[in-house]
């Protein structure tokens, strides 16, 4: 081509680059977006706008961010940005879980040990940490590009919080929910701590299992005391503990004879049983009732001089072990309540760090101070000693963890201080009924694991947290009631909660009660009753923002985590729920659907993966997943996701660059012509779609909806065939002017549609925008009304054009292959349009639609090729090139460009 015509070409221009550089870039739009109070300026914009208030659940403030925040965060943020862009005032204010265990142990690792330096100066060095960490994480959220002002947030260690939480605390215990008793709860020696239900995590181990005979001493006219119970456990280490045995009420048993000996079990698990204890023979002496057995005494199987009783247990079945339960009212709840039933105190010889305590000295000395795991093979070799251990086997099998410290807990009878939530039970189900939930199923599961709670233990043998008001007296007794707990709230809300763990008790107490050498409870509140009571911290804080919040979104571990206790707690303090709507998400795994792990090497850091590809790579990864299930993420995905941004990226470039010379004051056109229109018909139809999924949280169909339209409504249609328009038009000629209105549509859509995902992307093309007024970012604007919508009868019409359109190019793809042609725009193309579709025979322009030299309608098929709605036949072009436009013509002027490029010439 001459130089002087490719100089007349209007060829897009715009400093949006192709490459991206994100990794670059988005810092410095980041701090564009801080420097201006971006997010604050469209808070106040929105101000008279309804509310609608997502709930951030707290991340626990220790360590960087892994891939799951990420998700998470980039979820909510994505849903904040679209309700603040679509007529709501969506605050966001993220929050953080600060107190506990985990920060307790980071700050010893750093070498201090809580016991030996005074209680504040510890909890001030927890604080210390907790804030840190906390400033960290909000840093790295906001690297990921999190709308919210990072000052405006919650941390359950602030002052307001904290007396928030004691506030409820008080209503609780006004209401009568609040105890202290001694009962069996999760016990975690590696933590020394109890724990709640949802601090537990199972995971497969290996344990020893016995079957043990123990005597009877004292029979009946059926029974004689040469006979034997059998009985059957996993936890060998609780058989000195060992306080009665259980039988069922309707359990048949046998007495056995085998190897010369006489024992009852289960009538429907002695087979079972002498396979598993290698009895070659056996003989069925009797059979009796459950009940039959009640009354008789045996003796302890390892201390003869204790003798026990036996008892109908509730929980007693014939599926497993032998029907006759071991008893031990100190390590688990069943047997705690038999025992209590039977008038007898739990025995629970077992310390905080799990070893055995000096009450087992009385029957045996050497277990004092052993490790309870440890005492399983003492124990199995006494019972051996003692004939007693019929068989010792290990099996695999599902067993309760700490999920902090992944390793295994006992199920323990302490003191504790529990929620009764028995008079809240009818209140926090009708609350669950009232909710709405994604998935569907989630609100059964939250319902079920709800009703199945009578009570939270909410106690922890910690330091740095909450305390529990409470009192004792030189007897260890319980000393307190409203007008104790509501004066020493008050007190600690005058002096901060360090107060109660170095002022002496008489501070906190009124003065009927000082100088009676009363004691404080030295426990701390559930971390969990912390961030279940964030709710209603922000809602006394925040006098704008009444609960119920509209939104909870969580990972889907959850329901018996952040959602139970938010339920409970709100319930129980106002009588609402905390949420409306409830949403989860799953986990986020490899490609080949393994949890990420360090040991695995699987996991992806967010702030390195956005300090090399860009947060809007993993925005739109986040997009693209239906977070519902578990997410899969690694190289090859992300390779996908960045070639969709490639793709989008480009589509954006070039609508930009040929917007160059659009002032849409002055040259945008409200007459359009048909295929124009039909464009702007398809992209209302597409924005609606996607404005749907977004507002039903369905980020991965607003993400094929756009990588759809960008791929075929776009790129391979109608930014297809206006480069001959946009480029060899005159400047201002009208087709050029409608077509470049049609592409600022089609920008804004773009822009209205991407801006909660690439939130960075979207700033950079915003800015690159000419002949605008513009704000100061893009996420200062609302969404733009794009209603282009046509009749049917219209749509109808160009939809068969489109399938005319299919038809054509499928017969030019083999006109090619024939050698034929090179190019569509060498075709002549001639068409017998079907009969129900000749109507398409009065629109014009359809070759230059087509992208071919000539389209030439025939009522004659023959020699055609049978297409979907007509039959279509190719020939070549035979002529001369446009050296502007590369047409193909009869003549030209001067031998060099055709009259269309001549005349464009002329007039520059």
């Amino acid at each position: 081509m001459k130089n002087i015509y490719k100089d007349t070409l209007l060829i897009g221009q715009t400093d949006f680059d192709m490459r991206a550089g994100l990794k670059d870039k988005e810092p410095t739009i980041q701090a564009m977006w801080e420097t201006k109070k971006i997010y604050d300026k469209k808070q106040k914009l929105n101000v008279n706008k309804p509310l609608f208030m997502l709930h951030d659940g707290p991340p626990y403030a220790n360590g960087d961010l892994h891939i799951g925040h990420a998700l998470n965060k980039t979820l909510k943020d994505m849903i904040i940005r679209w309700k603040n862009a679509n007529g709501y005032l969506a605050p966001f204010i993220m929050g953080w879980d600060t107190h506990g265990l985990p920060i307790e142990t980071a700050v010893t690792k750093m070498g201090i040990d809580r016991k030996k330096i005074p209680d504040v100066k510890f909890r001030d060095m927890c604080k210390d940490y907790a804030l840190k960490q906390a400033a960290n994480q909000a840093n790295q959220f906001k690297r990921l590009g999190m709308f919210s002002n990072s000052d405006v947030k919650y941390v359950t260690l602030t002052h307001d919080f904290e007396v928030s939480e004691l506030k409820l605390f008080q209503k609780m215990y006004e209401k009568g929910m609040i105890y202290k008793a001694l009962k069996p709860i999760y016990w975690s020696p590696s933590s020394e701590s109890a724990l709640a239900e949802s601090e537990i995590e199972y995971k497969d181990v290996k344990s020893p299992t016995i079957f043990v005979a123990m005597n009877i001493v004292e029979g009946n006219a059926k029974v004689d005391t040469n006979t034997e119970l059998v009985i059957w456990t996993t936890t060998p280490w609780t058989i000195p503990s060992n306080q009665m045995a259980a039988v069922g009420e309707n359990i048949e048993y046998n007495i056995v004879k085998a190897n010369g000996r006489k024992f009852i079990l289960a009538s429907t698990l002695v087979n079972k049983v002498a396979e598993q204890v290698e009895w070659e023979t056996f003989e069925i002496l009797d059979t009796l009732k459950g009940p039959e057995l009640v009354g008789l005494k045996y003796a302890h199987p390892l201390y003869e001089q204790k003798i026990n009783q036996i008892v109908i247990g509730h929980h007693v079945t014939d599926e497993a072990g032998t029907g006759i339960v071991h008893t031990a009212g100190g390590f688990g709840e069943d047997d705690y309540i038999i025992v209590k039933q039977h008038g007898l105190e739990p025995f629970a010889p077992i310390d905080d760090q799990g070893k055995f305590t000096n009450e087992i000295a009385e029957f045996d000395q050497k277990l004092v101070g052993v490790f309870y795991e440890d005492a399983n093979k003492m124990v199995g070799m006494d019972l051996d000693a003692k004939q007693r251990l019929l068989k010792l086997k290990f099996v695999s099998h599902s067993y309760p963890h700490d999920w902090r410290t992944k390793k295994p807990v006992i199920y323990r009878c302490t003191s504790q201080w529990f929620i009764g939530l028995d008079k809240a039970k009818d209140q926090i189900l009708a609350n669950v009924h009232q909710i709405t939930t994604k998935p569907e199923w989630a609100k059964k599961r939250l319902y079920q694991v709800l009703e199945d709670r009578t009570d939270w233990t909410i106690s922890r043998q910690r330091l740095w947290g909450v305390p529990i008001v409470a009192f004792y007296d030189e007897t260890d007794k319980l000393v307190l009631n409203n007008e104790i707990l509501a004066f020493a709230i008050n007190k600690i809300t005058e002096l901060g909660t360090n107060a109660w763990f170095d002022q002496p008790a008489d501070t906190f107490l009124p003065e009927a009660y000082r100088n009676k050498n009363l004691r404080k409870e030295k426990d701390i509140l559930d971390v969990w009753f912390d961030s279940g009571s964030s709710a209603i911290a922000l809602s006394e804080r925040f006098k704008n923002l009444p609960l119920p919040y509209d939104l909870y979104l969580e990972g889907n571990d959850q329901y018996r985590g952040w959602f139970n206790a938010s339920m409970i707690n709100s319930t129980i303090y106002s009588g609402k729920s905390p949420y409306k709507k409830l949403i989860s998400h799953g986990m986020t795994v490899d490609e080949k659907g393994n949890k990420m792990s360090k040991s695995l090497g699987n996991g992806i850091d967010p702030i390195k993966f956005a300090n090399t590809q860009g947060a809007d790579i993993l925005r739109l990864w986040v997009a693209s997943t239906d977070f519902t299930d578990d997410q899969k993420i690694g190289p090859e995905i992300i390779k996908q996701i960045e070639e969709t941004y490639r793709k989008i990226r480009n589509t954006m470039r070039f609508i930009l660059a040929n917007l160059f010379d659009f002032d849409p004051s002055k040259d945008y056109q409200k007459e359009l012509s048909e295929v124009d229109r039909y464009a702007l018909h398809n992209l209302s139809v597409i924005k609606n779609k996607a404005s749907e999924a977004y507002d039903n949280l369905a980020y991965n169909q607003v993400y094929n909806l756009l990588i759809n339209y960008v791929t075929k409504d776009l790129s391979s249609f109608y930014l297809d065939f206006i480069k001959d328009i946009l480029y060899i038009e005159k400047k201002d000629a009208l087709r050029r002017r409608q077509v470049q209105t049609v592409l600022y549509e089609q920008l804004w859509m773009l822009i209205d549609l991407l801006r909660p995902i690439l939130i960075y992307t979207i700033e950079e093309l915003y800015q690159s925008m000419v002949n605008i007024e513009k704000a100061e970012s893009v996420h200062l604007l609302d969404n733009r009304a794009q209603m282009f919508l046509e009749a049917d009868a219209f749509v109808t019409k160009w939809n068969n054009i489109m399938i005319l359109r299919d038809d054509v190019n499928k017969a030019l793809e083999v006109a090619r292959e024939e050698k034929k042609i090179n190019k569509g725009f060498e075709a002549i193309v001639n068409v017998c349009l079907k009969d129900e579709y000749k109507a398409i025979e009065s629109v014009t322009e359809l070759d230059k639609i087509f992208i071919v030299n000539s389209l030439n309608f025939t009522n004659n098929s023959s020699g055609l090729t049978d297409q979907k709605i007509s039959c279509v036949g190719i020939e070549p072009k035979q002529g001369l090139k446009c050296e502007r436009c590369w047409g193909l013509f009869d003549t030209l002027i001067n031998e060099e460009i055709c009259e269309r490029c001549n005349s464009v010439v002329k007039s520059l």
